[in-house]
């Protein structure tokens, strides 16, 4: 037997949202005697940004078979619903995002050796075989692995937004905050900046609160997600394995099996397990032109509404109580008349107003740029660096964060929303479950590898091994 050596004690996550949760949920179900620790500044913990939403009218777009935290349990929350909210669930409901964030948090109470810091992370400093993490309560604690759970990070500034606008309130730069909602005439116009699932959401939560005006939604594409709908599945990829890797030739597999008959729907969602690796074939240039050309389309056919939301989006732009504007946005400004918002549109321009602008883009990716202590200071440190279009987190495989000398991390790992730094598909639960399950695997062999770890009890669960500790600073 090989030497034992001092177990690794502390793997810290910083993050408290889905991703972070079900990191730290499967590293204690695959057995690791290590000291978790969540770190977030939020009290509601397993939550996150999407799942801490008020609103029982906010739903998943992913039915509720297909979302299980549990992989190798495809009915795990479908069973879960059924016992503790909808005893009518069936595979294909869209439950409310609130309730699937109950779900997540009772997988985080089914594993109560996890540790809960409520603080946030400002930075992180190299140390040894670690790393120390301080936080902003004045602590400082060591760690021998660090996971980074950020998930999602407020829209980007937009420079057409003027000080005038911002500063007498009638722009709004966070759709989720509660106080963008506040003090609005129920009767008045609101102009929304995006039109992607965010601004769905805000669509739904004016209507909640009993907003009765015109919603105007300005995009530089004019059009909403699409609707989920039923399908027959493929029996294959709609894009083959040794397609060219160019945007011309995915786009052609794809219409080529469309126009053979495949719904559309269906083959978009036989990409699902062949999604990355196709995005990783592509060389940067052809990355550059998807986002340029295609995102997009892309977007509003991959991340679909659920059916009762897309039945009252719909019935809005039936009625003309939400309108659609296409252009490119120019100005919002203040004026007498509330904000005065003007739109280029091929060549033309033009103007109208509204009572409120509420920023509905959806997060900013530019890691470099978002009002992030943690983030400064770790780029600064050059512990981590953008993906290759600049965006996100520049990732090894198995998420160990690459830094400024191109090394991958022995101790700085990364899943969830900064994984599209690398990848394309790696925000929707699916995906994000997935890489928590690899990561605590991951993490996992790497402590076997290094330690003698304690013997599996007779319930699969290593008896802990706790030394780690807290620092003063």
């Amino acid at each position: 037997m090989a030497t034992r050596k001092e177990p690794i004690t502390t793997i810290a996550i910083i993050g408290g949202g889905v991703s972070g949760t079900l990191t730290a949920f499967h590293l204690v179900r695959q057995g690791t005697p290590a000291r978790v620790i969540l770190i977030d500044q939020r009290p509601d913990f397993g939550l996150g940004l999407a799942y801490s939403t008020p609103s029982l009218r906010h739903l998943l777009n992913v039915p509720a078979g297909k979302i299980s935290a549990l992989p190798d349990q495809p009915d795990h929350f479908l069973n879960w619903l059924r016992r503790n909210h909808d005893p009518a669930a069936t595979e294909k409901t869209f439950a409310p995002r609130a309730v699937f964030g109950q779900y997540i948090q009772s997988l985080l109470k089914s594993a109560s050796q996890l540790e809960q810091e409520i603080a946030t992370v400002v930075d992180v400093r190299q140390q040894d075989s670690g790393a120390v993490l301080t936080l902003d309560n004045g602590c400082e604690l060591r760690a021998d692995l660090i996971v980074l759970a950020t998930g999602n990070f407020d829209p980007a500034p937009l420079p057409e937004i003027t000080k005038a606008a911002s500063d007498s309130g009638l722009y709004r730069h966070n759709a989720w905050a509660a106080e963008t909602y506040e003090g609005l005439d129920p009767d008045a116009p609101v102009a929304l900046i995006g039109t992607g699932l965010t601004g769905v959401d805000v669509v739904l939560r004016l209507r909640e609160l009993g907003h009765r005006g015109r919603i105007i939604a300005v995009s530089r594409h004019g059009i909403f997600p699409n609707r989920h709908d039923d399908y027959t599945l493929l029996s294959s990829s709609a894009i083959p394995s040794d397609t060219p890797a160019t945007c011309v030739a995915y786009l052609r597999a794809l219409h080529t099996a469309i126009r053979r008959g495949a719904e559309w729907r269906a083959a978009i969602d036989s990409l699902r397990e062949t999604t990355n690796e196709l995005w990783l074939r592509l060389p940067i240039g052809e990355r550059k032109r998807f986002r340029r050309h295609l995102q997009r389309r892309w977007d509003v056919v991959r991340h679909r509404m659920a059916p009762p939301i897309a039945d009252i989006i719909e019935s809005e732009l039936r009625n003309g109580t939400l309108e659609i504007r296409e252009g490119h946005l120019k100005t919002v400004d203040a004026s007498p008349r509330g904000a005065h918002i003007t739109l280029r549109a091929h060549d033309d321009s033009e103007s109208f107003y509204a009572d409120r602008v509420i920023n509905c883009t959806g997060p900013s990716m530019n890691y470099r740029r978002v009002p992030s202590t943690l983030l400064q200071n770790l780029f600064k440190r050059g512990l981590v660096t953008s993906g290759p279009l600049g965006t996100g987190f520049h990732c090894s495989h198995d998420g160990a964060v690459i830094d400024a000398g191109g090394h991958a991390s022995e101790i700085i790992f990364n899943l969830g929303p900064g994984r599209q730094g690398d990848l394309i598909e790696c925000i929707a639960v699916p995906e994000i479950r997935q890489q928590a399950v690899e990561l605590a695997s991951t993490l996992v062999d790497r402590m076997r590898s290094q330690y003698v770890l304690p013997e599996k009890t007779a319930t699969g669960s290593a008896t802990p091994e706790l030394t780690g500790e807290w620092v003063t600073a």
